[in-house]
């Protein structure tokens, strides 16, 4: 019995010790990071960083956080910043961000408000801290800008997990609920008024190939960008618009797209009006177009629904001969 309290004892010290110095040496760890920042041109400061959690978990709560990259002009500033992690599996976080916080831009201030915000991130054990697996939750999102938009989501998953066998590619899966876009933004898109503010969900499923991986490098140094999207399910509602597409696209270095995606409107008559209100398409055009694509869409037995391929080359987006606008750009900044 005495042996058994002796080891029990012994174990208890061991662990306690092992906590310690791993408590210390977070602290410490942030501290350095901030430093090498500092010396690097950022701006960064936090005011105070407390380690909780004694015996089973690290809780590691930053205060007053400020970060600013001069190289994308980038900032981040919020009142308190929480990573928690079992003290046994130190490589799997989960970082919990702030009720309000605030992303600055060279042309804009954005505030950013949420009930829920969230990440729970699996690293490969080692100094890189590559991200192997991560899933994000969003609920009751709001941004409001300097340049008067405001914006706001319901609800929000993002998850993301390495592809075993191909080099710096991830699985990546999105969706969204009751987005309300900004309002300039929609009259941009829609001039002619048919679709609402609310855009009612959003679900993408695709593999994404990266030129680097996504370890602390692309915080310190520069963001991976995407080298190839394999979009298995895109799936979108937004009034009376429903979207579907899917299909394979090549990013160049400037994070332009070149491929086909093979797609499907339902309502799509409402996507020419949008493009003949926005300028897109000419009266005349539009005209042809949609007796075109009416044709198209009756071959099927469902003339509201329309399978089509987009064409992504040259920086513009094309329907057969038709150009429909340039392509999104794929830079992450």
């Amino acid at each position: 019995m005495r042996l058994i309290l002796t080891v029990a004892i012994l174990a208890a010290a061991l662990w306690s010790g092992y906590w310690a110095l791993a408590a210390r040496g977070l602290e410490t760890g942030i501290a350095a990071w901030v430093e090498t920042r500092r010396a690097e041109g950022w701006a960064a400061d936090y005011a105070d960083v407390q380690v909780a959690g004694f015996p089973l978990r690290f809780e590691t709560t930053l205060s007053d956080l400020a970060l600013a990259d001069p190289g994308t002009g980038l900032a981040w500033t919020a009142p308190a910043f929480r990573i928690e992690a079992e003290a046994h599996r130190p490589n799997r976080v989960l970082a919990i961000w702030p009720e309000v916080q605030q992303i600055a831009t060279p042309v804009e201030t954005i505030a950013i408000g949420a009930q829920r915000m969230e990440g729970r991130l699996g690293f490969r054990p080692g100094p890189a801290l590559e991200v192997m697996q991560a899933a994000y939750a969003l609920e009751e999102v709001s941004l409001a800008s300097s340049l008067g938009w405001e914006a706001s989501l319901a609800r929000g998953e993002l998850s993301a997990a390495l592809v075993e066998g191909r080099e710096d590619t991830h699985r990546i899966g999105f969706a969204a609920e009751q987005v309300r876009l900004p309002a300039r933004l929609v009259a941009l898109v829609d001039r002619a008024g048919i679709l609402p503010g609310l855009f009612e969900h959003l679900r993408i499923d695709a593999v994404l190939a990266f030129d680097a991986p996504w370890d602390r490098r692309a915080i310190e140094e520069r963001r991976p960008q995407i080298t190839r999207i394999e979009l298995t399910r895109l799936d979108a509602k937004w009034g009376d618009l429903e979207l579907s597409a899917a299909g394979v696209l090549d990013v160049d270095a400037a994070g332009l797209p070149t491929g086909t995606l093979t797609v499907r409107a339902t309502n799509w008559h409402d996507m020419v009006a949008i493009a003949h209100a926005s300028g897109r398409l000419p009266g005349g055009l539009a005209d042809r177009l949609e007796e075109a694509l009416g044709l198209i869409a009756g071959l099927s037995g469902r003339p509201d629904t329309l399978d089509v391929p987009l064409r992504l080359a040259a920086g513009q987006t094309w329907l057969g001969p038709v150009p429909l606008g340039p392509v999104p750009d794929f830079t992450i900044r």
